[in-house]
């Protein structure tokens, strides 16, 4: 009796030590996505000087498995003197790129758009921009996937999947 538990025991060791070394998967929360897209495009921003961009905002929608993604762009002095805002929400589906190290959004469409801060007589010609609510957009290179996360103990690993949860966006992995 004592042998074929020694016996089990130690092939239980020995799966456990063939099996992958860490996690089969990682999530990555809204903020760390906000932090990735805000690292991303940070050069970009820098273009447009005196306009106030903060990283997005990311909501998820596990149901639909898509993202929504929300920029507000702020105008200090518009053209009241009062600061002139314009919101986006844009949503799409992930998926993973061809190389397995990123993330893409797919079904991208305008959710909403808002302007806020223009009188009543300004507004009328901003009112097409509510039209577009719905139009779908070309696909959108949404991040690169952390490196940390893609090599453990020395070994290369590649996304398979990526799913929308109610935590995050969680990325399965196998070796390479």
């Amino acid at each position: 009796m004592i042998r074929i538990a020694s016996l089990l025991c130690l092939a239980l060791l020995l799966a456990a030590c063939a099996s992958l070394p860490g996690p089969r998967s990682f999530t990555l929360t809204p903020s760390d996505i906000e932090r990735h897209i805000e690292a991303d495009l940070g050069t970009t921003f820098e273009l447009f000087k005196g306009l106030d961009i903060r990283r997005p905002e990311v909501a998820l929608m596990p149901v639909s498995d898509r993202l929504q993604l929300t920029w507000n762009v702020r105008v200090p002095d518009g053209p009241t003197g009062s600061p002139l805002g314009v919101a986006v929400a844009l949503a799409g589906k992930p998926v993973l790129n061809e190389a397995r190290n990123g993330v893409t959004l797919t079904q991208v469409t305008i959710e909403d758009v808002r302007v806020t801060g223009v009188p009543a007589l300004f507004n009328l010609g901003l009112a097409q921009l509510g039209e577009r609510k719905g139009a779908s957009l070309p696909d959108l290179p949404l991040l690169v996937l952390p490196a940390e996360q893609l090599t453990r103990n020395q070994v290369a690993y590649g996304a398979t999947a990526v799913a929308v949860t109610f935590t995050g966006l969680r990325i399965d992995l196998e070796p390479r």
